[in-house]
């Protein structure tokens, strides 16, 4: 992974809602990581440059995701739909 590579957070978006009843942080963590490396930042459409944590108080602050605990669900305000490659 080059510096310069950010992952979108709609790729944690996508990892959350994928489990409606709630999803341990560290597990949505893990598998970005895997995929993606330790060292992983994010980007959205408005923000860049976040890790992990400020990923998601990002994401929590704009409704996409909500956090109770350790636990993420899906937000009420729906993903922007245009093309992130």
């Amino acid at each position: 992974m080059t510096s310069s590579h950010q992952v979108h957070g709609h790729a944690v978006i996508d990892l959350v809602a994928d489990h409606p009843q709630g999803v341990e942080r560290e597990i949505i963590f893990k598998i970005v990581t895997q995929e993606h490396g330790e060292s992983v930042r994010f980007k959205t459409c408005s923000a860049e440059n976040m890790d992990f944590p400020q990923l998601l108080a990002f994401l929590e602050e704009k409704n996409k995701i909500q956090i109770r605990g350790t636990l993420l669900f899906p937000g009420n305000s729906p993903a922007c739909e245009h093309d992130h490659a």
